[in-house]
C-alpha cells in the first residue's frame, strides 16, 4: 500500500475489501453489505461498483497481465487497483481523487484503452446484461396497483407473451429503457430493462417493492404452501424468501423463521416489521438443534443453506478451496437430512443454493435421499413448471440429478441458482398419519412398558441383591470353614507335634553337632588313610596281620557310613522328617584301640538295618538335658 498524505476515497477501500472477501472466502455481496459499519453509506452505490468489478474481473486480469502494472508497481494494492480500473474503464470513466493509487492508475490509462480497443469483441461477448427484477410486496401493494403506479411515472407496461419460455427470454432481452413486464412463471415479479435504477424509488423506500431476483423467487413459487399451512424457513435471514412466503400465503398461516447469527437475526426481525409481515415467528436458534417433537406441525420446509455463492455474480467464483467446499457440502447434507427426518408431518421440502457447483447441489440431494430414514421422492421440476424450462441437473447423478433445476446467468438471464423439490412418499405419509393418530396410545403403551420395565428392573435388582446376599453368606461360610479348617489343622499339627516338640529341638541341636562331628570324623579318617598310604608306599608288611585287616575294615565302614548318610538325606526330602542320628557314633571313639572302633561301626550298621537305632535315639534324647 502507498503511504501518502492524500488517502484513497473510502468507498473504493470498502468496495475493495468486500470484493476481496467475496473472491477469496466466498459469500454474497449483499450479505457483506449488511454490516452495521456501512449503515451511513449508500449501499446501492457500493453494490453497483462491486458487481461491476466482479463482472469485469477476467477482463481486468488480462489488462494487468498485458501492461504489467502489478509487476512494475509492487506497492500498489491489487484489489484497490481492480476497483479503480473498473471505475475508470466501465464506470464513471474518471477518478475524482488525487491519491497515489489513483494517479498510478491514470498513468496507465492509455495502455488500458489500447488493449480494450484491440480486444473489443472479446469484451462484448463476455459481458451479459441481466434485466432488473422487482418483487411486489403483496402484503402492502397489489400487482394491479403496482402496474398503475409505474405507468403514472412514465413506464410502459408490456404484457407477458403467451408463447413459450424461449419467446419470453427474447422478449425481456429486447426491453427498452422504460419498458417493464410480468415474469413468465412468477406473476408478482416484474421485469425491467437492464440498468433500471430503483434504489431511490418511493415504492422501494416504503418496502412495497423488493429488489429480488427471479431465480430466488422460484423457490417459494415451487414450494407453494397453501393458506393456513405451517412453514419452516430453516435459514431465514435476511428475510427475502420469508416475507415472500408470507405474501404467498396472504399472511394466513404460520411461518417459523430460524436464524442462528445474532446480527442477521436482527436484520431479519427488522425486515419482517418493515414489510408488514404478520404470520412469521422469528426464532434466534440453530436449526440443527431442533429435535423431533418440537415443531411437529410443520408441513412445508424451505432450506436455503450457506453455500459458496458461485452463482451470485457472473464468473466470480470459478475457483474455490477444496477444503472449504467439502465443509460446505457436509453442512448442507446435515441440514437436508435434518429436514427430512425431524419433522414427521412435512409434505414438501425445497432445497436451494446460489451455487453452480454440483457438489453442493445434486450430490447433496442424492446422498440425503439415499440415506434418509423417511422415504422422499425428488419431483421433476420441469413438470411443475409445465415443461417451460431449459436447464436441469446433471444426469451423472441419475434420475435424481436430472429432476433438479438450474438457473444459468447467460441462458436464463438470472443469477446462478439451483433448486430441488422433494415430496414425501404417499405410503410413508399414510404411515406417518396413522402413527400420528395412534400417538397417544403409543405414548400410553410406552409409559406402561416403561413402568413394567422399571418393575422388572426392580425385581431383577431385588433378585440380584438376594443372590448377592446368598453368595456373600456362602463365601462367608466357606471362609469360616476354611478358617476353622486352618485352625483345626493348626490344632492337629500342634497335637501331633506336642509330643515331638522336644524332639525337634533335639533334632536341631543334633544337626549342629553332626556338622562338627563330620569334620572331626573326616579328619580322623584322613589321618588313618594317610598312614595306610604311607605304609603301602614304604612296602613294609606289618608284623601283625591283624593290623592290616583292621585298616581295610575301616575303609569298608567309611563307605557304609556314607551310604547311611545319603539314605538319611533321601528320607528327609521324601518324608519331610529327619531321622535321629546317633550322636555318639563318633563321640566315644577311642583312638588308642582301633578294634573298639571297628566293633562300634559294626554295631551301628546292624542297628540302622534293623531300625533299632530309633529306640536308642529316643532313649538318648530323653536322657539329654
Amino acid at each position: 500500500m502507498f503511504e501518502h498524505s492524500i488517502k484513497v476515497p473510502r468507498q473504493y477501500k470498502i468496495a475493495a475489501n468486500i470484493y476481496k472477501k467475496v473472491s477469496t472466502e466466498g459469500g454474497s455481496v449483499k450479505t457483506l453489505l449488511y454490516d452495521n459499519k456501512l449503515r451511513h453509506f449508500r449501499t446501492n452505490v457500493l453494490y453497483a461498483l462491486i458487481t461491476e468489478t466482479i463482472k469485469h474481473a477476467v477482463d481486468i486480469e488480462k489488462i494487468f497481465d498485458s501492461t504489467g502494472i502489478l509487476k512494475s508497481e509492487p506497492r500498489l494494492d491489487p484489489w484497490i487497483a481492480k476497483v479503480l480500473t473498473t471505475e475508470l474503464l466501465f464506470g464513471k470513466k474518471y477518478l475524482p481523487g488525487k491519491s497515489k493509487p489513483e494517479q498510478t492508475i491514470l498513468l496507465y490509462k492509455e495502455k488500458f484503452e489500447k488493449f480494450t480497443a484491440q480486444h473489443q469483441g472479446i469484451f462484448n461477448e463476455e459481458v451479459v446484461r441481466r434485466p432488473r427484477y422487482v418483487r411486489i410486496n403483496t402484503n402492502l401493494l397489489t400487482t394491479s396497483d403496482a402496474i398503475r403506479a409505474f405507468q403514472d411515472e412514465g413506464y410502459k407496461f408490456i404484457r407477458c407473451t403467451s408463447g413459450s419460455y424461449n419467446d419470453y427470454l427474447n422478449q425481456i432481452r429486447n426491453l427498452d429503457q422504460y419498458d417493464f413486464t410480468q415474469d413468465y412463471h412468477v406473476k408478482y415479479v416484474f421485469v425491467f430493462a437492464p440498468g433500471t435504477k430503483l434504489h431511490e424509488h418511493e415504492l422501494y423506500l416504503e418496502n412495497k417493492i423488493i429488489l429480488q431476483d427471479k431465480a430466488t423467487a422460484l423457490a417459494v413459487h415451487l414450494l407453494a404452501p397453501p393458506q393456513g399451512s405451517v412453514v419452516l424457513d430453516m435459514c431465514a435471514a435476511p428475510g427475502m424468501k420469508t416475507t415472500q412466503l408470507a405474501a404467498f400465503m396472504r399472511n394466513d398461516g404460520k411461518i417459523y423463521a430460524i436464524e442462528r447469527n445474532e446480527n442477521r437475526y436482527k436484520t431479519l426481525c427488522d425486515f419482517i416489521e418493515r414489510t408488514g409481515t404478520k404470520c412469521v415467528n422469528a426464532i434466534h436458534r440453530d436449526t440443527l438443534e431442533i429435535k423431533k417433537g418440537e415443531y411437529d406441525d410443520v408441513e412445508y420446509i424451505l432450506l436455503d443453506p450457506s453455500c459458496s455463492g458461485s452463482g451470485m455474480e457472473l464468473c466470480v467464483h470459478n475457483y474455490i478451496d477444496d477444503t472449504r467446499l467439502t465443509k460446505l457440502t457436509s453442512l448442507q447434507e446435515k441440514f437436508l437430512k435434518h429436514a427430512m427426518n425431524s419433522f414427521p408431518n412435512a409434505k414438501r421440502i425445497v432445497y436451494s443454493t446460489c451455487s453452480l457447483f454440483s457438489e453442493e447441489n445434486e450430490r447433496v440431494v442424492t446422498n440425503a435421499v439415499k440415506t434418509s430414514r423417511s422415504k422422499w421422492r425428488v419431483q421433476h421440476v420441469n413438470e411443475l413448471l409445465k415443461e417451460e424450462w431449459n436447464n436441469f441437473g446433471s444426469s451423472m447423478y441419475g434420475s435424481i440429478g436430472a429432476r433438479c433445476l438450474y438457473a444459468r446467468p447467460n441462458a436464463d438471464l438470472t443469477t446462478g441458482f439451483f433448486l430441488a423439490v422433494l415430496d414425501r412418499d404417499v405410503k410413508d405419509m399414510e404411515k406417518q398419519i396413522k402413527n400420528g393418530g395412534k400417538a397417544n396410545d403409543d405414548e400410553k403403551h410406552e409409559k406402561q412398558n416403561l413402568k413394567s420395565c422399571d418393575i422388572t428392573e426392580v425385581c431383577d435388582n431385588n433378585m440380584f441383591k438376594k443372590t448377592k446376599k446368598k453368595k456373600r453368606k456362602e463365601n462367608e461360610n466357606n471362609e469360616l470353614v476354611e478358617a476353622v479348617f486352618d485352625d483345626c489343622s493348626d490344632v492337629h499339627n500342634s497335637i501331633t507335634i506336642t509330643n515331638t516338640e522336644d524332639y525337634k529341638q533335639d533334632e536341631l541341636f543334633n544337626k549342629k553337632k553332626k556338622k562338627k562331628n563330620k569334620k572331626h570324623d573326616t579328619d580322623k579318617d584322613s589321618e588313618l588313610i594317610s598312614d595306610i598310604n604311607a605304609f603301602m608306599a614304604e612296602k613294609v608288611i606289618p608284623a601283625n596281620t591283624n593290623d592290616y585287616k583292621e585298616v581295610t575294615a575301616v575303609k569298608k565302614k567309611n563307605k557304609k557310613r556314607k551310604h547311611i548318610e545319603s539314605c538319611e538325606v533321601d528320607d528327609e526330602n521324601v518324608m519331610n522328617k529327619t531321622r535321629p542320628k546317633n550322636e555318639n557314633i563318633f563321640h566315644n571313639i577311642n583312638t588308642e584301640s582301633e578294634a573298639v572302633i571297628d566293633k562300634s561301626y559294626e554295631e551301628e550298621g546292624e542297628s540302622f538295618k534293623s531300625g533299632k537305632h530309633k529306640k536308642k535315639s529316643k532313649l538318648t534324647k530323653s536322657k539329654e538335658p
